[in-house]
């Protein structure tokens, strides 16, 4: 966001939970929350509902990123809480400790190639799926590569209702 405020980017993409009036962003694409643990874990072999997870210390990307939000969002409606063991950047590393042996975590299907040492458990039913898209500045002079990247990735995001483009 600080990039696409400081014209440092023409576009992202990627998850937003909320939307400042100063960004344009389309969801385009929808995956499900999966929760990994190593294939020896008690989780592992079971049907995991959000109160089997309580217990268990979860392996998240940092506080700061949608994905906390996101899921403090999804316990607290059930009226539930989760606890966070370890903060680590990156899906990679965070399921490189889950496979170690250092906690679960709730990851997006996208960063799931089905080669990884662990157990996934869909969350389906309980956990919503997280959209990512195209995210761009509202009023941003787009050049004609941005456009046509957006146009590749969404071929509707000025489809959409995003008339921005004029401004383009």
């Amino acid at each position: 966001m600080a990039m696409l405020r400081a014209d440092e980017a023409d576009l992202a993409v990627g998850s937003m939970l909320d939307v400042p009036d100063d960004i344009l962003y389309h969801p385009s694409l929808a995956y499900s929350a999966t929760l990994i643990t190593p294939p020896d874990h008690p989780l592992a072999k079971k049907k995991v509902t959000l109160e089997d997870i309580c217990p268990h210390g979860l392996i998240l990307p940092p506080r700061h990123l949608a994905t906390w939000r996101f899921l403090e969002l999804v316990f607290s409606q059930s009226g539930l809480s989760f606890k966070a063991s370890l903060e680590a950047g990156g899906w990679e590393i965070i399921k490189k400790y889950v496979a170690l042996g250092m906690g679960i975590s709730i990851v997006t299907g996208v960063c799931l190639t089905g080669e990884e040492p662990l157990a996934a458990i869909s969350m389906d039913g309980y956990i919503p799926k997280r959209s990512y898209g195209v995210v761009v500045r509202r009023g941003k002079f787009l050049s004609p590569q941005a456009q046509a990247f957006i146009d590749m990735m969404d071929p509707e995001f000025f489809r959409e209702g995003f008339s921005d483009r004029d401004s383009a």
